[in-house]
């Protein structure tokens, strides 16, 4: 499945960042040839069907983040077990969600209307057009199942714990022991306090300064308190 991951991650980069940067190419080209007087008449199709193109694509890149809309609420009464199985479930129905837009879009392809209608001004099939909801689809649905695999190996979206801590440190401008130690007094109520994540070191502590005392009232506070 690694191998898959990477042969998806290129493909998706390449048609995402491909369609965008020509169709930013193409917009920059045609006002450059305005300041002389000509205009290319077929930019703004073009331009159009490049970022339909790019937004397919780019839904691909965000579900391989893990970014889309989701509602995860259920996630806080189950315990880690049970978040593996919720998440399993949610990866199958959206599998099965892909899957049959997949075959949708390329049933769609092959209707005769996709055929013998041109577009207005490139005069190109419609199907070239339509070509970018059945690949869209088809990358989101091998994504899916490679995400599904993470899921079912590993429990989680993230094969490598310390890349999740990595990603939430950097983030939080926090370090890497300082989410780890903050995880634990979340999960198991028995790690380290409040106080002992803030400052648990003393060098990453100079790069983001807290009030101490906001967390160490001082006894002069208590007193004022009383009064």
């Amino acid at each position: 499945m690694k191998h898959l991951d990477r042969a998806l991650t290129s493909v998706e980069n390449v048609l995402a960042a491909g369609t965008l940067g020509l169709a930013a190419l193409i917009s920059i080209a045609n006002i450059i040839i305005r300041q002389f007087g000509q205009a290319w008449f077929w930019t703004e199709e073009a331009v159009i069907y490049l970022i339909i193109f790019s937004t397919f694509i780019g839904a691909v890149i965000t579900l391989r983040h893990n970014e889309h809309v989701s509602v995860d609420i259920l996630g806080v009464f189950f315990k880690e077990r049970g978040k593996k199985w919720l998440s399993l479930v949610g990866g199958i129905v959206t599998l099965i969600y892909l899957g049959l837009m997949s075959v949708l879009g390329w049933m769609l392809l092959m209707e005769p209307f996709s055929r013998t209608t041109v577009t207005p001004v490139l005069k190109v099939q419609l199907w070239v057009v339509e070509l970018a909801v059945p690949l869209g689809m088809t990358l989101m649905f091998l994504r899916a199942i490679e995400m599904l695999w993470r899921i079912w190996k590993y429990g989680t979206l993230v094969s490598d714990p310390d890349e999740a801590l990595k990603s939430e440190a950097e983030a939080t401008g926090l370090t890497v022991d300082e989410v780890r130690a903050s995880h634990e007094a979340i999960t198991t109520g028995e790690g380290a306090s409040l106080q002992d994540v803030l400052f648990l070191d003393e060098d990453s502590h100079r790069h983001h300064p807290v009030d101490r005392h906001k967390y160490d009232p001082s006894p002069r506070d208590d007193e004022e308190k009383e009064r």
